[in-house]
């Protein structure tokens, strides 16, 4: 298959995929976030993100101990760290995150508060459940294979260093 082909086929199925699980919508799964905001409440539920060191008065009134958190995850995301940084604001201000110790080491970091990581699971089960609605009329041997054929791409692109 030509290169040029390849990239057609892949394009074709981002088009076809994204418009079936609705990731194009305003919001994803029916939530009130965006997929980038849902992106960043996953990463933050996955592991908290240090801040910086005992921040002063000032640098805590201008979110400036949120740098290193900030930093790690904008690149770990391939987002501008402005642009998340007004994601995170807004979920302070949601009561969804917020800067505190880190029970590991006593350091601050960037964490999920009990309604963030409440908010977190009911994102994931929608998501879940959305999926499962995709799946739901596949015969044992077609899922399968749909199983096999994700691994299989997962693999591929990994292994050509996408």
């Amino acid at each position: 298959m030509q290169h040029d082909a390849l990239v057609h086929e892949i394009r074709r199925f981002n088009r076809f995929y994204t418009g079936l699980v609705g990731l194009l919508d305003e919001t994803l799964m029916q939530s009130p976030y965006t997929l980038t905001e849902a992106r960043v409440l996953f990463e933050l539920g996955r592991k908290p993100r240090p801040g910086g060191g005992r921040a002063g008065l000032l640098a805590r009134m201008f979110h400036l101990d949120l740098a290193p958190a900030v930093s790690e995850l904008a690149g770990e995301l391939n987002l501008a760290p402005a642009y998340l940084t007004r994601v995170l604001r807004k979920f302070a201000a949601m009561g969804l995150a917020e800067m505190r110790d880190d029970p590991e080491n006593g350091q601050p970091a960037l964490a999920l508060t009990r309604r963030g990581k409440a908010a977190l699971v009911d994102l994931e089960t929608a998501t879940n459940r959305d999926l499962a609605r995709l799946t739901v009329k596949l015969e044992d041997k077609e899922a399968a294979e749909l199983s096999d054929a994700l691994n299989r791409v997962t693999r591929l692109l990994a292994a050509a260093g996408m």
